[in-house]
C-alpha cells in the first residue's frame, strides 16, 4: 500500500505539471448536453484520488485530514503565542467535543476548562531591540560602531556617572575580589572588564588555556546588579590573547543569561578610554585601571570616577516569552479503575517561521510541521475517537483516558513540564503515558518505540501485541528522550513513545502534508488502540522500572555524543544543568550524574546549551576533554573520553 500511495502521488504531481505542448491537439467542441447533462466518463488511465482515499481505512483518511489542516500555512507553523496557536487549540477542542470527551482542567474561577494556560521564555533567544541609544555627556555614540546593546539588557532610560569595577569578580582564587564588603554602585554606570585578571602577555592568571569559570558573564553581571548598578557597561580588555575584540550583538550575546532590570551595553575600548579620561578629569585611563585589576595582590578594584562626564543610555527590548496553553480532554473510566489514568499525548506546537530550532537558519518561510507534529496530534485525535467509540460498548472496569496536546515542546518540553508540575490527574495513579511525536513518515512497515524498559510487564505485552500487526518495531528501553514523555518518566510513570523516523525535511519548510503516509500510520494507530485497551483494563497497574540505557540521541550535527539530558528548568547559575545521563555513554563513563551543572569545557566557560553544543560540534571521537561541573556547589574536573554517535 505504501508503494501504491507514493505512486499515486507521483502520478498526480506529474499530471499537475504537464503543459499544453506536452499534451498537444486540444479541441474545442459545442456542449450539446447542457449543464445538467454534462458528465464526462472517467478515463481508467487517469489518477483517481477519490477512489484511492475511499479504499483506505477510515482512520487513515481522518488522520490525513487532520495533518492537512494542522500543517496548513494559515496556521503559521503553530508557533506559541500566535493566532495560529489559538486556532490549533480551537481545532483540537472541537474534535475532543465531537468525540464526547470532557474538559480536563479547572480554571481560576473553578469552572471546567479545556485549556491549561502557561508562559515560558526561550533561553538563548534573540530579543527584539526596539530602542538602543547611548551618549557621553550628550555626545551621541553610534550603535554597531561605538557600542551595542546586549541580549540580557533591561529596558530603561538611564543617565549616570561612571564607576570602574575591574573584572566584576565577587570571589576568585586566593581571596581575589573586585569588591570590598561595603562597595555599592547605586545610581552609577558600572564599567566592567570582560574575562578575568590577565598576565602582561594577555593570558589568564587562573587558567592554562582559555579562561576559568570566574570569567562567567552571568555571575559577573549579577554581582554588579546586586550592588545597585543603574547600568552595566562591558569592555573587552585590549590585550586579551584568548579574548574577543569585536563588539557583541543581541544575537551573539543571547547566552549571557536572564534579562536584567538595567541597560547592559558593550562599548569599544576606545570609547571606554575616552569616557574614563573625561570622567576622571584626565587623571585616569583604561590601561591604568586595567593594570590595577590585573594585579592580584592589589586591594583596590572599584574606582568611583568623577562627575564631569555622564553616560546616558536608552534601551527597550522585547523579551522572547510566550503565552500559550496545553489542551486536554477526558474519557471517563468505569468501575473500580475509574480513578486511575492513562495519558495519551503529543505536542501540537511547531517552529512558526523558524523562531527556534530551524535547520535552515534565516529562512523565514512558514515551517508547516506536518510530520513534526501535526502527525502526532492527528493520531491523538483519531485515538480519542476510537477509544470513545469502544467505550460505548464497554461495561468492564477501565481506567480513565486523558488526551492532551502540549505546547512549547520545540522550545524545551515546556508544556509537558508545566503539566506534570500542575497535573489535573494523580500522577501516582497514572498507569501509562503514550507519547506520539513524528508519526507521519513510516516506511517499510518499521516504527521506533522508546520506553520499553520502563515497565516490567512490557517485555511480555509488547511482542504479543505487535506480532499480529506485521509491523517491525525497533525498541529502545530508556524512558528519556527529546520529547514530552521524558517529563512523565521523571515522575516514575511508565512511558511509550512512538516515532516513525528522522528525514531531511525535519525542522525545515519542506515538512509538508503531502509527504506523509496515511495508511502506514493507520497500522500504528491500530497497535496504539490495542496498547491503550490493555493499559486501561488490566487489573494491576504496570510496574514502573528505571531505564536510561540506549537513550535516543538528539540530532546535533556533531560527530560525538556526550550522553546527557539537559534540563529545561531555569536556574540562577550559568552552565548546563543535567536532568539525566544515559547509561553506557561518554558522560556516564566519566561519572557525570543528574543534578550536575556543566560549567566549563577544557577551561572555557559554559554559559548555556549553545556553548556546550559548540564544543560538541568541533570534537571528534576519541578526544579526551576536561569537563568542569558543579556538584552540590563544589567544582569538580572530570576527564571525558568522547565516543562517536
Amino acid at each position: 500500500m505504501r508503494t501504491q500511495f507514493c505512486w499515486a502521488l507521483l502520478v498526480l504531481l506529474t499530471t499537475a505539471v504537464v503543459t499544453a505542448d506536452d499534451i498537444g491537439g486540444g479541441t474545442v467542441i459545442p456542449n450539446t448536453e447542457g449543464i445538467n447533462g454534462f458528465q464526462p466518463e472517467w478515463d481508467p488511465q487517469e489518477f483517481n484520488l477519490a477512489a484511492y482515499l475511499d479504499a483506505l481505512p477510515p482512520d487513515a483518511v481522518r488522520w490525513y485530514q487532520h495533518v492537512q489542516t494542522l500543517s496548513n500555512p494559515w496556521l503559521e507553523g503553530r508557533r506559541p503565542g500566535t493566532p495560529g496557536d489559538e486556532l490549533t487549540v480551537a481545532y483540537m477542542i472541537w474534535w475532543f467535543k465531537q468525540a464526547g470527551l470532557e474538559p480536563a482542567f479547572t480554571n481560576a474561577a473553578g469552572d471546567a476548562a479545556w485549556r491549561q494556560p502557561f508562559n515560558f521564555t526561550l533561553p538563548g533567544a534573540v530579543p527584539d531591540v526596539l530602542l538602543a541609544e547611548a551618549s557621553v555627556s550628550d555626545r551621541s555614540l553610534e550603535r554597531g560602531q561605538d557600542f551595542e546593546v546586549l541580549a540580557n539588557s533591561g529596558s530603561a532610560e538611564v543617565s549616570a556617572p561612571v564607576t570602574f569595577i575591574g573584572y566584576g569578580i565577587e570571589e576568585g582564587p586566593d581571596g581575589y575580589t573586585s569588591f570590598a564588603a561595603d562597595d555599592r554602585l547605586d545610581g552609577r554606570a558600572a564599567l566592567m572588564l570582560r574575562y578575568e585578571p590577565l598576565t602582561p602577555d594577555g593570558k589568564s592568571r587562573w587558567s592554562d588555556e582559555g579562561f576559568s569559570r570566574h570569567a562567567t558573564m552571568r555571575r559577573k553581571m549579577r554581582a554588579a546588579e546586586d550592588r545597585g548598578a543603574a547600568m552595566i557597561v562591558l569592555i573587552n580588555p585590549p590585550n586579551a590573547a584568548d579574548g574577543r575584540t569585536d563588539l557583541e550583538s543581541p544575537r551573539t550575546s543571547a547566552g549571557f543569561g536572564r534579562p536584567l532590570d538595567v541597560p547592559v551595553i558593550h562599548v569599544t575600548p576606545e570609547v571606554a578610554d575616552r569616557l574614563i579620561h573625561a570622567a576622571s578629569g584626565g587623571g585616569a585611563s583604561l590601561e591604568q585601571l586595567k593594570q590595577t585589576a590585573d594585579d592580584i595582590d592589589t586591594a583596590q578594584r572599584v574606582t568611583h570616577l568623577g562627575e564631569s562626564a555622564v553616560l546616558q543610555a536608552s534601551t527597550a527590548l522585547e523579551a522572547s516569552d510566550y503565552d500559550t496553553w496545553n489542551v486536554a480532554g477526558v474519557l471517563p473510566g468505569a468501575g473500580d479503575l475509574a480513578d486511575e489514568w492513562v495519558v495519551v499525548g503529543g505536542h501540537y506546537d511547531h517552529l512558526g517561521h523558524g523562531y527556534t530550532g530551524s535547520r535552515t537558519p534565516g529562512d523565514t518561510r512558514v515551517h508547516p510541521g506536518a510530520d513534526d507534529n501535526a502527525s502526532g496530534i492527528g493520531t491523538v485525535l483519531v485515538l480519542a475517537e476510537r477509544m470513545a467509540e469502544v467505550a460505548t460498548e464497554d461495561t468492564a472496569p477501565r481506567r480513565s483516558l486523558l488526551f492532551v496536546g502540549f505546547s512549547g515542546e520545540e522550545a524545551g518540553l515546556h508544556g509537558s513540564s508545566h503539566f506534570v508540575a500542575n497535573p489535573p490527574v494523580d500522577l501516582d495513579k497514572t498507569n501509562l503515558m503514550l507519547n506520539l511525536d513524528m508519526m507521519g513518515r513510516i516506511a517499510g512497515g518499521t516504527v521506533a518505540l522508546t520506553g520499553t524498559g520502563t515497565a516490567v510487564e512490557f517485555d511480555e505485552m509488547l511482542p504479543r501485541l505487535v506480532e499480529p500487526t506485521g509491523l517491525t518495531v525497533k525498541t529502545t528501553a530508556s524512558g528519556l528522550g527529546p520529547s514530552d514523555h521524558s517529563n512523565f518518566y521523571r515522575q516514575d510513570v511508565p512511558v511509550l513513545f512512538f516515532f516513525t523516523g528522522i528525514h531531511d525535511d525535519y525542522h525545515t519548510p519542506a515538512d509538508v502534508a503531502w509527504r506523509v503516509n496515511p495508511e502506514g500510520t493507520a497500522r500504528v494507530i491500530d497497535l496504539c488502540v490495542d496498547i491503550l485497551d490493555e493499559a486501561a483494563h488490566r487489573t494491576e497497574p504496570f510496574t514502573f522500572a528505571q531505564s536510561t540505557s540506549d537513550t535516543a540521541p538528539r540530532r546535533t550535527g556533531s560527530r560525538v555524543r556526550l550522553g546527557v539530558m539537559p534540563s529545561y528548568t531555569e536556574v540562577d547559575q550559568p552552565g548546563v544543568l543535567l536532568d539525566g545521563v544515559s547509561e553506557g555513554t561518554s558522560a556516564a563513563d566519566a561519572g557525570l550524574k543528574a543534578g550536575d551543572i556543566i560549567i566549563a569545557w577544557d577551561g572555557e566557560p559554559i554559559e548555556g546549551g549553545a556553548d556546550l553544543m559548540k564544543h560538541l560540534r568541533s570534537a571528534k571521537p576519541g578526544d579526551v576533554v576536561t569537563i568542569r561541573i558543579l556538584r552540590d556547589e563544589t567544582p569538580q574536573d572530570l576527564p571525558v573520553t568522547l565516543k562517536g554517535r
